[in-house]
């Protein structure tokens, strides 16, 4: 018979040894090195959004080139006359002008559609807000598709803004004179009475 080969003895307490980390290894240096790096990266990254935007730079005014006029002497009637369709050409070219600088584009606008329904819950609790609507709007001017831009606060007031503004007709958009199809972004506004 074989017996256990293990005694049990109070007195005999054998030890392992422990393995010891120091604190300053040089592996814990630089976990905590890295650890810094990163936390100073996201910092700065983070910072680097909150910046201010720099401001938009002023729009340029257009020059208007007008012909040069020609200068007679006053007592001669013909000089008169041509002094006079002078001004005529003038006035001619500003006006061609002008409509030289009338866009090409225009974008989709809102008819005279009727204002959305007022929840009456929402009217009860008082809630009111502003809607933004993203209106796809089709070469015929109706609304194709809608949907929530920015919300009012209530998901009551959102749902009958686009509800109403399904049925809206709109102008639709121009590109070179035909008519096309284009996004608009429509608000709706809803007030309680007070």
């Amino acid at each position: 018979m074989s017996t256990a080969s293990h005694s049990i003895d109070s007195q005999t307490h054998e030890t392992d040894p422990q393995p010891t980390v120091a604190a300053d290894s040089p592996r814990s240096i630089g976990v905590w090195l890295l650890l810094i790096l990163l936390g100073a990266t996201f910092l700065g990254w983070y910072l680097y959004g909150k910046r201010p935007l720099p401001p938009a730079p002023a729009p340029i005014a257009p020059v208007l080139a007008l012909p040069p006029v020609e200068r007679a002497p006053a007592g001669d009637e013909a000089a008169k006359a041509q002094a006079g369709a002078t001004k005529n050409n003038v006035a001619k070219a500003a006006t061609e002008k002008k409509a030289a600088a009338r866009p090409r584009a225009t974008d989709a606008l809102a008819l005279n559609n009727p204002a959305p329904r007022y929840p009456a819950s929402a009217l009860r609790r008082g809630e009111g807000g502003t809607v933004v609507l993203r209106v796809n709007v089709g070469a015929d001017g109706r609304a194709d598709e809608v949907a929530v831009s920015r919300r009012s606060g209530s998901r009551e007031l959102d749902r009958a803004a686009m509800t109403a503004v399904r049925d809206w007709r709109f102008k639709p958009a121009t590109r070179n004179g035909r008519e096309v199809a284009s996004v608009v972004e429509q608000p709706v506004e809803f007030r309680p009475l007070q």
